[in-house]
């Protein structure tokens, strides 16, 4: 027989797939229109996040904006409190004054749907970005079922704050790095400006540093014979980004800001920092299944330094679950390399994909610049008819708008004891708070003892609180124990009471 004959079932698996990715059908035209994998999953990630309400404003975005309408209007990031009256004057570390900045300035010119729509924009950047340093690597059909697996991690905590608006950073941050370890040289030096943005927006950007720093040692002892001068660039890097992340309002104290608000126990009382419920389903459930189970079978094997941060992402993921989102953004980028290596070492797992790699293929080659253009604008259209349509606002339980405004009716210039959770909406108002979210500004045993005196613990001395700060009024949510309390109290008469928040005046004189 002739060898046409005798050719292997995987190359007609392949020329089969290849017939059909360039057919007049669907894929057909994606070709013709010049579209890319990441072109379309970026575009895809912005509109479905807006049509599906999936991103989210949380309390934290009132005093946000307040924040950066402050530094925009006095033209310096502030360095005390000034909007308490329980901590007034009290150093105030503004970590993230460049994003309030930018969210003050959205909100300004689009209101809550503005703000939303940046959110989705730099979620679909992100995953743009994260496909195509997969499809550089990886088989099409694996590229997009990690990126997939990646954006649902991010998902639960897609929510209108600065973390999320340094995705896109984190991401290219990563993605150069790596791929300036597989090219064996040094960082390019552009990316210190990726740095110094980073720091002037969100606290997380400790993490890029250690991410560098991890690299950078698995670069030098991959470098072998080349290690010094691979460890003299490198570290020349690292000790640009340093300075690039001291450049900020606060200086140095910003390197340790970080750690000083992880070592705060009070943050296990915080939602967004309590470890995920792995007893809920979940994506980071299955990725932690998925993950072990590859490694545990040695289908595939990290070196050193890689394997160190992802046990690192995934201790501190277990710890905190908005650290989830961080695990499903870093992984891919450290997994990507060595998995499609082990792939290629299989070839009877490698040829029962490539039929479906074939149906993938095409878009993923890069795209053209009028198709960009032409997703562009239709995803911009789309994006724009979704909020239009769903009109993102703050939510509910943190907006007690009619207990706010029974509350003022009868004491104006109340001092008022309010729940943490509502204390960013009263400084949107403009009300002097007893606490509110920035939990660095009040301390561990502030908080600690305010937490205990609204669930009537004895540490916590309800009534000694009251005293000390002249307490006339009380903002609270209703499930807090201390709500029955003041039913029962003759000198507290109630004002509202709904699902949201629950008003208390005093009657007669100041204690």
């Amino acid at each position: 027989m002739g060898r046409g004959v005798c050719a292997p079932r995987g190359a007609h698996a392949v020329r089969g797939a290849d017939a059909i990715a360039s057919g007049s059908g669907v894929i057909g035209a994606v070709r013709r229109f010049g579209l890319s994998w990441p072109m379309l999953l970026g575009a895809a990630a912005f509109v479905l996040v807006l049509a599906g309400a999936v991103v989210r404003l949380d309390a934290d975005i009132y005093w946000q904006i307040v924040t950066g309408r402050w530094i925009l209007a006095h033209g310096y990031v502030p360095v005390r409190d000034i909007f308490s009256f329980t901590r007034h004057g009290t150093r105030w570390i503004v970590q993230e004054w460049g994003a309030e900045v930018l969210e003050a300035g959205v909100y300004r010119m689009a209101g809550w749907a503005g703000l939303a729509l940046l959110a989705a924009l730099c979620f679909g950047l992100t995953i743009a970005y994260l496909a195509r340093f997969l499809f550089a690597r990886m088989q099409p059909l694996h590229a997009l079922i990690l990126t997939a697996v990646s954006g649902c991690m991010m998902l639960d905590y897609l929510i209108v704050r600065p973390h999320e608006l340094v995705w896109p950073l984190t991401a290219l941050w990563v993605g150069v790095l790596i791929e300036s370890n597989e090219r064996k040289r040094a960082p390019p030096w552009w990316l210190l400006a990726v740095m110094l943005l980073w720091a002037n927006l969100h606290a997380s950007f400790i993490l890029g540093l250690a991410l560098a720093a991890v690299i950078a040692v698995e670069a030098v002892l991959e470098a072998k014979g080349q290690w010094q001068p691979t460890a003299r660039r490198w570290g020349l890097f690292l000790a640009a980004a340093v300075g690039c992340a001291l450049l900020n309002p606060q200086g140095w104290r910003l390197l340790i800001f970080p750690f000083h608000m992880l070592g705060m126990p009070v943050l296990a009382r915080i939602p967004g920092w309590q470890p995920p419920n792995l007893q809920r389903p979940q994506v980071f459930g299955l990725w932690l299944i998925g993950v072990l189970g590859l490694a545990f079978a040695g289908r595939f094997i990290l070196p050193i330094a890689r394997s160190l941060l992802l046990i690192g992402l995934m201790f501190f993921a277990l710890q905190h679950m908005r650290n989830v989102s961080l695990l499903g953004l870093i992984s891919p980028f450290l997994i990507a390399t060595p998995l499609a290596a082990q792939w290629r070492r299989e070839p009877l797992a490698r040829r029962a994909a490539q039929a479906l790699d074939g149906m993938v293929r095409t878009p993923a080659a890069a795209g053209s610049l009028g198709a960009l253009c032409a997703t562009i604008v239709l995803a911009g259209a789309l994006g724009i008819a979704a909020v239009s349509v769903r009109r993102p606002r703050p939510p509910a339980q943190a907006t007690p708008r009619a207990a706010v405004a029974a509350l003022l009716a009868r004491r104006p210039q109340a001092r008022i004891l309010d729940d943490i959770e509502f204390g960013g909406y009263l400084i949107f108002r403009g009300i002097p708070v007893f606490v509110d979210p920035r939990i660095a500004v009040y301390g561990n045993a502030f908080l600690e003892r305010y937490y205990a005196a609204l669930e009537l613990s004895q540490r916590g001395n309800f009534p000694a609180l009251l005293r000390r700060y002249r307490i006339d009024a009380i903002l609270m949510g209703p499930q807090w124990p201390v709500v029955r309390l003041l039913e029962r109290l003759p000198q507290w008469r109630r004002v509202y009471a709904g699902k949201v928040a629950v008003a208390y005046v005093r009657d007669g004189a100041r204690p």
